[in-house]
């Protein structure tokens, strides 16, 4: 009897640290559970495009408000205030199914890093520290309409595949700086040989961000290769450079912005440009927001330029879907024969003329 009586307890107690074990356990997936978020959008509508060159009027279907994509992101406490990071980020064509950024897997961002009192160093392919220095002057982002028509360097050349990002907050700047050894694999620039400059990018930011106002600046220069495809760079010795300097305030609810880049494209004819634009951001109800801009891109010693306006209007059903419409008129200057909108497949007027897109859709976020 007593002998049994050992044995029951001795089960008993062996149950009772499976169990504490296996609590233990839950409790460790569910902490790396809340260290990983699944997010993403997608975004579609139909659009309507006129005086496209060789077609007259078009109708399609079109992402207007941003591209669709879906991510994973996560991160690791390592002690000592220093975080392991990570993010995989795929964009798509919900219209089709295919993937975006040139059939990349994780096209649009794919990197890891630490995270830690003294900022954020990052490896892979992931957003220049330029065009983070110009999302608090676009309300338009990397939609179909705005500044994606006027520079496709807005999206184009946003990110560098195998490059170092440091960021580094400190009060209310924020510094940042990254460098790439071969910018762009799959336009044959991929990089990553004896030549000191081939494929290379190179950029640097400052912003500050105060509670109603903020300013950005940035320089960004990439290198041309002897086999890249498109743009013009076929050299390492052909550069392809942009300064930026911008800023925003804001009236009560509402975000005015205003910017400038100056540009100097080694790969074309007529290198040097100019773009300046004057946006908006307007509430005007608790569900709906109405944004504007005013946007110029001219050529320097030629009369090659183009002038866009552009007109949003947002309607929020939740916290994650919106209803939009949003248009654009496109006027161009001497030979230039930029579109009215950024989707693909690209449809431009013919050159010195002008067109206008409108795209009505929705957009879910997760």
């Amino acid at each position: 009897m007593g002998e049994q009586l050992k044995a029951e307890k001795s089960a008993g107690a062996a149950s009772d640290e499976h169990r504490r074990a296996l609590a233990a356990n839950q409790d460790k997936l569910k902490a790396l559970g809340r260290d990983i978020t699944l997010y993403g959008q997608i975004d579609l509508g139909v659009e309507h495009v006129s005086n496209v060159s060789g077609s007259g009027n078009v109708s399609r279907l079109s992402s207007g408000m941003g591209t669709s994509y879906v991510g994973v992101r996560g991160k690791e406490d390592l002690g000592g205030n220093l975080r392991a990071v990570w993010n995989l980020e795929a964009g798509f064509s919900p219209d089709t199914g295919t993937s975006l950024q040139g059939g990349r897997l994780f096209g649009r961002q794919s990197y890891v890093g630490l995270e830690g009192d003294y900022g954020t160093l990052t490896f892979g392919r992931q957003y220049n520290v330029r065009f983070l220095a110009w999302q608090e002057l676009n309300p338009f982002g990397a939609g179909s309409h705005g500044l994606t028509t006027l520079d496709e360097g807005y999206t184009g050349s946003a990110r560098a595949d195998n490059s170092i990002r440091y960021l580094l907050p400190i009060g209310n700047f924020n510094l940042g700086v990254n460098y790439s050894f071969g910018r762009d694999a799959v336009s044959n620039c991929a990089g990553e040989v004896d030549d000191v400059n081939q494929c290379r990018e190179w950029a640097g930011m400052i912003k500050y961000d105060a509670k109603s106002w903020g300013l950005s600046s940035a320089y960004e220069r990439i290198y041309g290769g002897t086999a890249a495809t498109p743009g013009g760079l076929t050299s390492p010795d052909r550069t392809d450079s942009r300064f930026l300097l911008g800023g925003y305030f804001m009236v009560r609810d509402a975000k005015i912005a205003a910017g400038w880049v100056k540009r100097d494209n080694e790969g074309i004819a007529t290198p040097q440009s100019n773009l300046v634009w004057l946006a908006a951001k307007v509430p005007v109800a608790k569900n709906f927001s109405i944004d504007g801009m005013l946007g110029q891109l001219k050529y320097k010693g030629s009369s090659d330029k183009g002038q866009a306006i552009v007109l949003r209007g947002v309607y929020s059903l939740s916290k994650q879907t919106d209803l939009y419409v949003s248009a654009e008129h496109m006027s161009n200057g001497g030979d230039l024969s930029l579109a009215a909108t950024n989707s693909s497949p690209k449809v431009a007027p013919p050159n010195g003329d002008s067109q206008i897109s409108i795209i009505s859709g929705i957009k879910y976020r997760f």
